[in-house]
């Protein structure tokens, strides 16, 4: 039997979900079926990360974030995005082209028609766009999700199938996409080498440069510092808590993360007096090994998909407070596996972090539960089985 060719697409190299879903599925297909190549923008971890696996990589043009109108559009139409891409696919020929992230998913259906159409039609690679959350629910102006939401219905048209990683976004495709195309498919992670959580808790100390006794209680959060993430929210809740409480005297929260709103946070960390009890350590490289060192993970999130920090977190048996939004009720129930709190609202985030924080009883119960349910519903092993049975219907 000869091997297909996959070709997984994604804008950005940084490291985050969607980077590490390509890479878990890249690195983890049978050989003797498949080759695959990914075509990514930028020289970031996914690429470094790639390359150590002897995975083949191409570069992309990196899409920025859109701002303003005219961003809004060009970053649907990227000419110079389009045509590399066209290119790519001449050269490489797959079978099958596997799209993540909106923008790309766009730019890469509309290149893969052209490609067919430039063979008339006589090779005809399948494609294949996970959606990581849909690009119109983030907090935009109206007239941008109205462009984004046009954008996203459009590019459906040049794709063969559409995979939800979560039943939230599922729902939503439901009411404006042909069922026919869409397929749910949960995340799932494998076995995680956990450091101890005493390891875990001198090693985050040392980054920090201060000390985590066995009296702290540690809140912590993974991940990419961008406005999805909701981490203003996080601050704001944090400067609502009396330190010379004694369930507060000890409290240190740590965010473990790099982005574009680093400085900005860094700022209000330091403006707010809270760099006592905050810090931002950067990216981490296997961040996930050092979970055991928090006592509570924490997630504000504006918007998510079905987030790998909150299985990683859950596997790690922390108890969790996140938001409510995308796949995080497909993960955590509230009050069985964790609390979900409305996004965008400090009050209510401090209000469940201080639940936790004053009882140490029930964040070992919600850990627990977590724990169970993550190796129960969400395991590597059943998304890889579910993703080679996609590659291989038919059309």
């Amino acid at each position: 039997m000869s091997r297909e060719k996959i070709l997984y697409v994604i804008t950005k190299s940084v490291w985050g979900g969607a980077q590490k879903y390509v890479y878990d599925l890249a690195t983890n297909l049978p050989k003797d079926r498949f080759e695959t190549v990914v075509a990514t923008g930028g020289n970031g971890p996914l690429v470094e990360k790639l390359e150590q696996a002897l995975i083949r990589t191409i570069a992309l043009p990196v899409l920025q974030e859109s701002g303003g109108f005219f961003e809004v559009i060009f970053s649907l139409i990227n000419l110079h995005a389009l045509f590399t891409l066209i290119k790519i696919l001449r050269t490489e020929r797959p079978n099958i082209i596997h799209l993540s992230s909106s923008k790309i998913g766009g730019i890469g259906g509309v290149a893969a028609f052209i490609f067919k159409l430039s063979n008339f039609f006589t090779f005809k690679p399948r494609v294949i766009f996970t959606v990581h959350g849909w690009p119109f629910n983030e907090a935009r102006p109206w007239w941008q999700r109205g462009v984004v939401f046009i954008g996203s219905w459009f590019s459906v048209l040049f794709q063969n199938k559409v995979v939800l990683i979560d039943t939230p976004d599922y729902r939503t495709a439901a009411k404006f996409l042909p069922r026919r195309k869409l397929v749910l498919i949960p995340n799932g992670i494998g076995e995680i080498d956990f450091l101890p959580g005493e390891e875990a808790r001198s090693f985050l100390a040392r980054k920090i440069g201060r000390p985590i006794t066995s009296d702290t209680v540690l809140i912590g959060t993974i991940a990419e510092l961008t406005r999805n993430k909701g981490l203003p929210i996080l601050l704001s809740a944090m400067s609502r808590f009396n330190l010379n409480n004694n369930y507060y005297r000890g409290l240190t929260s740590i965010v473990i993360g790099e982005g574009d709103e680093r400085k900005q946070l860094t700022e209000t960390i330091q403006s707010s007096g809270l760099s006592r009890i905050i810090s931002i350590t950067g990216s981490i490289t296997d961040a996930e090994k050092y979970l055991k060192g928090f006592d509570i993970f924490v997630l504000p999130s504006l918007k998510e998909g079905l987030p790998y920090t909150i299985m990683e977190a859950m596997a790690a048996g922390l108890p969790i407070v996140a938001t409510n939004v995308g796949g995080l009720p497909d993960l955590i129930t509230h009050k069985k596996e964790g609390l979900l709190v409305p996004p965008m609202n400090p009050g209510a985030l401090g209000t469940a972090l201080a639940e936790l924080i004053e009882n140490k009883g029930q964040r070992k119960m919600l850990g627990a539960r977590a724990q169970e349910k993550v190796q129960k519903y969400f395991r590597f092993e059943t998304m890889l089985t579910k993703t080679i049975a996609l590659y291989r219907k038919p059309r």
